[in-house]
């Protein structure tokens, strides 16, 4: 998973998934090198989803700023897709012989007003609420979900982390956020729904007091079966934030994450 060029070697594992910012400016003429890069790469199935600085891909926002083709004439639908599958508020499903199953991926470029540029939706906007299928098994997103990878700012959405709390995926690939490059791996039982629910206002406070005598439940489960084979009894989601910009100059300094959906 990455977003932006990597400019390490990509293993080369079954879905290589992108989760936006190919280009600096959004050009058809940087699209369309990037596309040309991801497709040549050795993956099974290429998944991307366009990022806010792709502008060529929402015909909305270049209505809006027709200086932003940059004198180009050519438009998204004279692109060369290649082996690259574009997600757009849709979803595809892959069949992945090492898994020996068929995996779901859900992919959308929407995100809480951050900047000008695209894709960018009212923070108070609901995008999201039921709209990833249930089966869905791997989510991918140019923003954040509220309180994950979502920087100083809390420019994460909230409604996309109820969502995400609602579907349990396996997993869930974001960008966006420059300096919030990592990973971390969730159960969403019942508590912890709870407090993404708190955190994110679609619970109310009083809801405290029943998260609180689920994390004692919890402790006491821990304490007799251990924490890893709880984790192991529960579905739990991993959420990685794959962007490859970091430090104060926005060089390309991070490994794109490779996450084995068999474990």
């Amino acid at each position: 998973m990455c977003t932006g060029r990597s400019p390490f070697p990509l293993d080369a594992r079954d879905v290589l998934t992108h989760a936006g910012d190919l280009t600096e400016n959004g050009s058809f003429d940087e699209v369309r090198v990037e596309l040309d890069w991801l497709s040549s790469q050795p993956h099974r199935y290429k998944t991307l989803v366009a990022g806010n600085h792709e502008v060529l891909l929402e015909d909305a926002f270049l209505s809006k700023y027709p200086e932003r083709r940059y004198g180009q004439s050519e438009t998204r639908h004279d692109l060369d897709w290649g082996s690259v599958t574009y997600l757009e508020n849709s979803d595809v499903v892959l069949d992945v012989p090492g898994l020996g199953r068929r995996l779901k991926v859900y992919g959308s470029s929407m995100m809480p007003r951050y900047d000008f540029s695209a894709f960018q939706t009212p923070r108070a906007g609901d995008v999201w609420t039921d709209r990833v299928p249930d089966d869905t098994k791997i989510i991918v997103t140019r923003g954040p979900p509220l309180a994950h990878f979502d920087g100083a700012r809390r420019a994460g959405c909230t409604f996309l982390a109820r969502e995400i709390a609602r579907v349990r995926p396996r997993l869930v690939v974001c960008g966006h956020i420059h300096v919030a490059y990592g990973r971390e791996d969730v159960v969403f039982g019942g508590v912890r729904r709870m407090y993404e629910g708190i955190e994110g206002g679609w619970v109310e406070w009083w809801a405290l007091g029943r998260m609180a005598l689920g994390v004692l439940k919890a402790r006491s489960l821990e304490a007799v079966a251990g924490r890893e084979k709880m984790v192991r009894r529960e579905m739990f989601t991993t959420i990685v934030d794959a962007v490859v910009i970091g430090g104060p100059k926005n060089e390309l300094v991070n490994k794109p994450w490779v996450v084995d959906l068999c474990r």
